[in-house]
């Protein structure tokens, strides 16, 4: 097994989750980071914050349990090449823990009713443990529901887009529990699964192949998106993987729209990797632009307005009339009323013809019996089905001279022309070799007598 295959399995044993650690009493440090995400709409809050801080004491007991059991699990003999780099590892999640804030803004005059804000910190494990705790997101709901998920990225050496998402996003099997019953997007576990989808292959190769496969064009959404300059260019200043260098692919995620059908809304999620202290500017910039024009995205036409204001065509052009419930209601009393004489059935007739489908053999079939498949199968064995022999036509001539079949009334033969009745082969006098051995002395003898006469 592989290094990278047997960390990511030791990683996922440990049940490590961030929420589990975060509390409304928050640090200095975290108070300042929120304080400046929040700067940029201070204007526009409406009421009080909810901030969050990761704090090791919230579950100091799970914790240290955590910590003992993945010391123990450390002592097997396959970590034995890894041991270090997985203890280093653990080291950092205190440090993880604590770089981990959340804000929660309710806001006016703005697309969303409440924004939030959050951390990102993360470790990395490569020739050693490091923690990047540059990773910021913007995100909230805005009172419409788009077709469909689009996403923005950039690949290396072209120029960003958006892409619709073809299929669900690869949340890596994430699920929101059943009971779950609050906006998805103060869900902390589902919003991860979202960010950590903006690393998965599978969610990457949905904009590498709108890029290569469909030219970057054809999506109604995307395309709409793709004409606004402005968005394009606030999109294109936020950073991604691919400028922080903590991701070796070509291809980088950093936002989504994703449609939340059963609350009517849809999220949108900016994420910024940016050390710089502009982070946050940026990174809201982006997500208002990015929410006010996924507002104004034009919606396809419902049903009844397609019913209202155009006619339903089949793919030939032949015009169809859609039909409401009350009036196919009213064409079925019609044919009741012109067909009084429909034929009826009887309970019993019913059960009788119930009784039919139930053997299994439609009516009028021909069956046959066990005896009668045992003989066709052995006509069958016997090379057919009683097919009878093959005889010439007897009111038909032969050319005496090739065989041909002719009719009557011909004069001569079609293929070797022969006339009718004229050209019999003559027959050839067929030798004799019952006794080859008798006829070679005969021969012996009679070459014999010759040279006795010619010598005399």
């Amino acid at each position: 097994m592989s290094e990278a295959k047997l960390i990511s399995i030791f990683i996922q044993s440990l049940e490590f989750h961030v929420e589990d650690y975060l509390i409304e009493e928050i640090t200095d440090m975290q108070k300042e980071i929120i304080d400046n995400a929040t700067l940029i709409f201070k204007g526009n809050i409406l009421g009080e914050i909810k901030s969050f801080g990761g704090s090791v004491k919230k579950n100091e007991e799970k914790f240290n349990e955590m910590m003992k059991q993945a010391t123990e699990e450390l002592k097997k003999e396959k970590y034995k090449e890894i041991v270090k780099l997985l203890k280093d590892y653990l080291k950092k999640l205190p440090e993880l823990i604590i770089k981990s804030c959340i804000a929660i803004a309710p806001v006016k005059e703005l697309p969303w009713n409440e924004i939030i804000f959050r951390t990102i910190p993360r470790i990395e494990i490569k020739d050693k443990v490091e923690i990047h705790d540059y990773s910021i997101a913007y995100y909230g709901e805005i009172k419409c529901v788009l077709g469909k998920t689009i996403v923005f990225g950039k690949i290396k050496d072209n120029e960003p887009l958006f892409a619709p998402i073809m299929g669900n996003l690869d949340l890596g099997g994430f699920k929101i529990e059943e009971t779950y019953k609050g906006a998805k997007s103060q869900n902390y576990p589902y919003i991860s699964a979202i960010l950590n989808s903006f690393d998965s292959v599978v969610t990457k190769n949905q904009l590498a192949k709108y890029h290569e496969d469909y030219q970057r064009h054809g999506d109604p959404i995307c395309d709409f998106l793709m004409e606004d300059e402005l968005l394009l260019k606030s999109m294109g200043n936020v950073s991604t993987s691919l400028d922080s260098g903590r991701s070796s692919s070509d291809i980088a995620i950093l936002s989504i729209a994703l449609p939340i059908p059963s609350d009517k809304t849809t999220l949108i999620l900016v994420n910024n990797e940016s050390e710089n202290q502009d982070k946050y500017t940026k990174c809201f910039e982006a997500l208002l632009k990015f929410s006010a024009i996924s507002c104004q995205v034009p919606s396809p036409p419902s049903a009844e307005d397609i019913q209202e204001t155009e006619s339903i065509r089949t793919p030939g052009g032949q015009e169809l009339k859609p039909w409401t419930a009350e009036e196919l209601t009213e064409e079925a009393q019609k044919r009741l009323e012109t067909q009084p004489n429909m034929p009826t059935w009887t309970e019993e007739e019913l059960s009788k013809f119930s009784e039919g489908r139930n053997s299994g053999i439609p009516e009028g079939m021909e069956v046959w019996t066990e005896d009668e498949l045992q003989d066709l199968a052995e006509k069958r064995r016997g090379g057919g089905l009683n097919i009878p022999e093959w005889k010439p036509d007897e009111d038909m001539l032969e050319c005496l001279n090739c065989g041909y079949s002719l009719r009557p009334g011909w004069k001569k033969c079609p293929i070797c022309e022969t006339p009718i009745g004229e050209g019999k082969k003559e027959e050839q006098p067929q030798e004799d070799d019952s006794h080859p051995q008798e006829s070679q002395d005969d021969n012996m003898e009679n070459k014999k007598e010759s040279n006795e006469k010619n010598g005399s």
